[in-house]
């Protein structure tokens, strides 16, 4: 086993200060050093002890191959079966014998820093590790580490990173960190577009960060970045500079770029021609799968891979239309129609509010087509809780009538008190809007509160008009 994997520096990766990873690795609490030698004969604790035995690789009764590389780490089953019941029932079962496991899917330096913290806890956490630690963690349902990964993930997200991070959480399918990065873009696109970082995306990971709602950016920029992103698969590939080999790039990519007055977005679509703006297909008529979600892991709704190539986040399957929950409460916050708008997903609709109760919120309801028949619509919605997104997702949806029902993924926990903003960008047929909209709404001894939501520029609703006419939810107690 090298010595770098014992514990140097990370493969650099585009856009890192790597002195500043080494000072983030030395300032964290968990690190040690493990350059000393220490006869392992000196009276010192179990601990110590056992560290001596790892680092030195004494006596090992069973052999990890590691990673793709087929690294082989020793260690003690003993050991193991004492700090991980997963451990435990493994080598307590027909794996008892066995002197080598292999070990696919974490990475060596991961797999390493893992053992560190069994024995000793003792592990060093840094940007390019964090979320293969944490995957092992998790693997081997170490509580703590899984812990001290999540807190270093949080706290050490930032500009450079942003698109390393995402593409890492993707990979691994952490879908809530996913989200709270791309949350994060969201409010930093401008700057983390010119990080080259975004070289490292994927087609659909690019995609996403140029399609989130709400980012205030100059399309320029945007067509700029994809125009690097495919120059740079060029030179990945080996390819001679021509205005063909771009287009090869971009037809690999399959990403356009639509530069018309009816599309706020990049979208995705096959070039036939060479051509950087070809129409893509409406998104609205491809199929939805009405299968209703069912983890329940904690609650809260969080994002998913997406089901549509042309979403501008994500498709969901959508969960049952509102009138098969039984036990399904609404309020309503409008008090009649007025007039009508169209929806070209340009402009935002946002509405604040507060609860008096701990609540489930379900999903909230659009104005329908204005003209008769069924209309198709995709939504974009986002709830804000303080300066944090609670929800980022896309809903697609088709109906006929005055109000529509737009349920997230899954119910998302509301706490009482605490002011939300819910921002859609409606994308459709024109229609209905409301009027004589209400500051205070008791239904039952639930009170909800509306306010206008002034921290979202250029919203079409407010407090006494426009969309978003009912919130759909359940209390907490129920």
């Amino acid at each position: 086993m090298t010595s770098s994997s014992l514990g140097g520096l990370p493969p650099s990766y585009p856009g890192l200060d790597e002195s500043a990873l080494a000072e983030k690795a030395s300032n964290n609490s968990e690190n040690s050093d493990d350059s000393g030698i220490v006869d392992y004969k000196d009276p010192k604790s179990v601990v110590e002890q056992n560290r001596q035995m790892l680092l030195n690789q004494m006596s090992c009764d069973v052999t990890f191959i590691v990673g793709d590389k087929k690294e082989p780490i020793g260690a003690h089953k003993y050991v193991l079966m004492t700090r991980s019941v997963v451990f435990k029932h493994k080598f307590s079962g027909a794996d008892g014998n066995s002197s080598e496991v292999i070990i696919k899917d974490i990475p060596e330096d991961c797999f390493w820093e893992m053992l560190k913290h069994i024995y000793c806890e003792e592990q060093k956490v840094h940007v390019t590790n964090v979320v293969g630690l944490l995957y092992a963690a998790n693997q081997y349902n170490l509580l703590k580490l899984r812990q001290i990964c999540l807190d270093y993930l949080h706290n050490c997200l930032e500009i450079n990173n942003a698109c390393y991070l995402l593409n890492e959480t993707h990979i691994y399918g952490y879908q809530e960190e996913e989200k709270n990065i791309l949350s994060y873009i969201r409010k930093n696109a401008s700057e983390v577009y010119n990080t080259v970082g975004t070289y490292l995306l994927t087609r659909d990971l690019l995609n996403q960060i140029l399609t989130l709602p709400g980012v205030e950016v100059e399309e320029d920029i945007k067509k700029d970045v994809l125009t690097r992103w495919a120059n740079n698969q060029r030179k990945e590939n080996k390819q001679e500079t021509s205005v063909d080999n771009l287009m090869d790039s971009l037809q690999d990519c399959l990403y356009v770029y639509r530069d018309d007055s009816h599309c706020h977005r990049y979208i995705m679509d096959s070039l036939t021609t060479s051509t950087l703006f070809a129409e893509p297909p409406d998104p609205l008529l491809l199929p939805v799968n009405d299968a209703a979600r069912t983890d329940e892991s904690d609650g809260m709704s969080t994002l998913s891979t997406p089901t549509s190539l042309t979403s501008s986040v994500h498709t969901y399957s959508k969960l049952p239309c509102y009138n098969k929950w039984a036990d399904f409460e609404q309020v309503t916050r409008f008090q009649e129609l007025y007039s009508s708008s169209i929806n070209d997903a340009k402009q935002p609709d946002a509405i604040s509010f507060t609860v008096d109760h701990n609540i489930y919120l379900y999903g909230f309801s659009i104005y329908g087509p204005k003209k008769q028949g069924e209309g198709h619509y995709k939504i974009d919605a986002i709830l804000t809780r303080k300066k944090r997104d609670v929800v980022m997702e896309t809903i697609s949806i088709k109906g006929a009538g005055v109000i529509l029902p737009c349920m997230f993924e899954r119910p998302v926990k509301i706490d009482k008190g605490l002011p939300y903003t819910l921002e859609v960008y409606i994308k459709g047929p024109e229609s209905h809007l409301g009027a004589s909209g209400q500051s205070a709404v008791h239904q039952g001894t639930i009170l909800f509160t509306f306010f206008d939501a002034t921290k979202v520029k250029k919203s079409r609703s407010s407090l006494k008009q426009g969309q978003i006419p009912r919130l759909y939810y359940m209390p907490r107690n129920k």
